[in-house]
């Protein structure tokens, strides 16, 4: 699913994705991204995150079961990239579940995470890209415009990474197909990605990389308020996970 080979023929059944999404946003049934969306990974599961097809998604992606942010017993996501021209080789990892849906409809602006550069000598550069829009030629592909780097090494950091529409610039993917329409893209967010490059882009590029991923947040404030507020949040998520682990 991260290669770059794809047909325009595709995009018929993609524009069904974004159809079907876009209804089942409107009649209410789709679960989808919310304000209180919060993934801690204590479920042992990796929650609907994947990388590539189901073969490499199982080698590359796990979830450990203590080491994380708090600690004893926290339980993390470990993704590993192996730095190959096929699937598993770049460090880029995407979900089309939970944190579907219209992000401006439910007053989401940002996503927090905490995140741990585990790499001997790679420093890492992580942004978050989304494809969604009313049909596949309406709405399209959007990254961050600003990376957030991680130093080899590094301590569980809490990142933000700011979905407004200025913070989000277009990236082409797919035979060329590009982003055309920021605000409907973010309407119907039908998946959901972090990568590592230095530049905005939609597959990212080939590292030998791993990294840990927790407590990823959905932020209903303006991204500076996000530290304090998503780190609120974190908190009482990590006294669920003890409570479900004691």
């Amino acid at each position: 699913m991260l290669t770059n080979s794809y047909s325009i023929h595709i995009s018929r059944s993609r524009a069904q994705v974004y159809f079907f999404g876009l209804l089942l946003l409107q009649s209410g049934l789709a679960a989808g991204v919310s304000t209180t969306r919060i993934d801690t990974f204590s479920d042992t599961t990796l929650q609907g995150w994947a990388m590539g097809n189901p073969d490499v998604t199982g080698t590359h992606m796990t979830n450990i079961a203590t080491g994380g942010p708090a600690g004893t017993g926290d339980s993390y996501l470990e993704v590993i990239s192996d730095n190959t021209t096929v699937a598993g080789g770049r460090l880029t990892l995407f979900n089309q579940a939970q944190w579907t849906g219209d992000y401006p409809g439910v007053g989401i602006t940002a996503i927090a995470m905490d995140l741990k550069n585990f790499s001997s000598t790679e420093t890492l550069n992580l942004r978050l890209a989304l494809e969604g829009g009313i049909s596949a030629l309406v709405g399209g592909l959007f990254a961050t415009n600003t990376s957030v780097p991680l130093e080899s090494g590094s301590d569980w950091t809490r990142v933000v990474f700011s979905l407004a529409p200025d913070d989000l610039v277009p990236v082409s993917g797919r035979s060329g197909i590009t982003g055309n329409d920021v605000m409907a893209a973010l309407g119907n967010v039908v998946e959901l990605r972090l990568l590592n490059s230095a530049d905005p882009d939609w597959t990212g590029l080939p590292v030998s990389a791993t990294l840990g991923i927790d407590n990823i947040t959905a932020v209903p404030l303006p991204p500076t308020l996000a530290l304090f507020g998503s780190g609120l949040v974190v908190l009482l998520a990590r006294r669920r996970k003890q409570n479900l682990q004691a």
